[in-house]
């Protein structure tokens, strides 16, 4: 040590003795000179506090679809227990500084996580690090459940009264008696009145997007499907009132996806649903009670619907593929692979001894169920994919609805064309028949809804299923 240093540390030590000195001759002095106690850190909850950091910057890569290092943190036990590093990558309760998972976290840190992203900010490294100080106490249910799931099962989303856009109509379905139409919204179905374009009922709060809605064939319930895309799909069952509004009975079930379809039996007695998980469940009615559950499909399953007698199920998939279930024995029965390319609906004909499906090679088939599965006529002439199909309740017609911006009418014995719907003006997406045959409504990308007279083909109703937004004025005639 320099001469110069030694100095310098004798000074302070004597800068500091009479104070010393004096603490040690007058207790009450020496008290008042210690230096105030750090405020108690507050109390961190991982679900309220951390878990909303990990979804936003880490779950993307450490879920089980993709584990980066072998690690998944969608349950609290894998995320203490670590990846492939072992014992290094764990959390210490008590002990910020020997938990690797802080540790990654550090700008100096190498690695950094997250991994080529810019690091976390300062507040909210430390927000973590008093979480691991203060126990690392996980304050969900279960540590073995899927937390991120949970979260988003407590989290809810503002609607707002008036939207800022529109959202494309994914699902649109006709109450019982034909005078509501309910169509799919942002975290919402909405309920309107279909001679006047009035909202009788918000239902909310939902999942981002409603990907299907229906009606039972008794009247008396409604299904929904609906989901946030690659993280949580719920389908809901609903009672049906005699007004066209719905109110809540109960979740049929979740899943870590958003489900697609969902669709009632022809007797009300069962519902079914699939969707990104590539699964179909099914459940019986009043009760709610898990009845089947299939997984045959390589991919999501798009669409789903009951033959006309109740015993079927039809799937069509973005696998390529249609398939076709028995519910009774509980297994599949044939594929239909000739679409070659991504299929979108797919229902039965009015007597059940067909199927028409339709997909991205912008077309409809007509197939047999049986044996081998043989094409046995189609309808082309579609310059888009087919995105949906809709039967009318009387057996006449096959509707289908386009990426071309068409809606097209066929009979549904022999595919011929009958007329197309005129009135969209953007990709439509779906496709509702009323249950007396008279009324067809579609819902496109750009929020549009048209409700059309199936014997004619006119455009009864426009508008924006968007609440406050209206479709823009037309130029006034010359």
């Amino acid at each position: 040590m320099s001469h110069r240093i030694q100095t310098l540390h004798f000074a302070a030590l004597l800068a500091v003795c009479p104070l010393i000195s004096a603490q040690a001759q007058d207790p009450k002095k020496a008290e008042a000179a210690k230096p105030a106690a750090a405020p108690a850190a507050k109390p961190v909850s991982f679900m309220k506090d951390v878990a909303p950091l990990l979804v936003q910057n880490c779950i993307a890569c450490h879920n089980p679809r993709k584990s980066e290092s072998k690690y998944v943190m969608t349950t609290f036990n894998q995320l203490a227990k670590g990846g492939q590093q072992g014992e290094d990558v764990t959390l210490i309760a008590g002990d910020a500084e020997g938990s690797y998972f802080v540790e990654l976290l550090k700008h100096d840190a190498k690695p950094r996580m997250p991994w080529k992203q810019d690091p976390l900010p300062l507040d909210k490294i430390a927000l973590i690090e008093n979480w691991v100080k203060q126990g690392a106490k996980y304050d969900g249910k279960d540590g073995k459940e899927d937390w991120p799931t949970l979260l988003h099962k407590q989290t809810i989303v503002p609607v707002p009264e008036k939207y800022p856009t529109t959202v494309p109509i994914t699902a649109v379905a006709f109450s019982p008696d034909g005078t509501n139409l309910a169509t799919g919204g942002f975290h919402e179905v909405i309920v309107w009145n279909v001679a006047t374009g009035a909202i009788k009922q918000r239902i909310q709060p939902l999942q981002e997007r409603i990907y299907d809605i229906t009606y039972s064939p008794d009247g008396q319930y409604m299904a929904t499907a609906a989901g946030d895309p690659g993280r949580f799909g719920t389908a809901k069952l609903w009672k049906s009132k005699a007004d066209g509004t719905a109110e809540f009975v109960r979740d049929l079930g979740e899943s870590t996806d958003a489900i697609f379809a969902i669709a009632f039996s022809p007797d009300s007695k069962k519902v079914a649903a699939a969707g990104a998980d590539r699964t179909i469940r099914m459940w019986t009615l009043p009760d709610g009670k898990l009845d089947m559950q299939l997984e045959d499909h390589a991919d999501w399953i798009l669409d789903l619907n009951f033959s006309p007698d109740g015993t079927k199920l039809v799937s069509a998939s973005r696998d390529k593929t249609t398939k076709v279930f028995d519910v009774i024995k509980k297994e599949s029965l044939v594929t239909f692979p000739a679409h070659n390319e991504q299929v979108f609906a797919a229902i039965f004909s009015p007597d059940g001894k067909q199927i028409l499906s339709a997909g991205a090679d912008k077309q409809v088939r007509a197939w047999t169920p049986e044996g081998e599965a043989k094409q046995v006529r189609n309808a082309a002439g579609f310059t888009g994919e087919v995105f949906k199909l809709a039967l009318s309740p009387d057996g006449a017609n096959v509707i289908a609805a386009s990426a071309d911006k068409s809606v097209r009418v066929f009979k549904a014995g022999d595919l011929a064309a009958v007329r197309q719907l005129a009135g969209q003006s953007d990709w439509v997406y779906s496709l509702a028949v009323s249950k007396d045959s008279k009324q067809a409504a579609a819902g496109g990308w750009d929020g549009r809804v048209v409700v059309w007279n199936l014997a004619d083909g006119k455009a009864l109703k426009t508008f924006l299923a968007a609440p406050g937004r209206s479709l823009p004025a037309e130029p006034a005639k010359k």
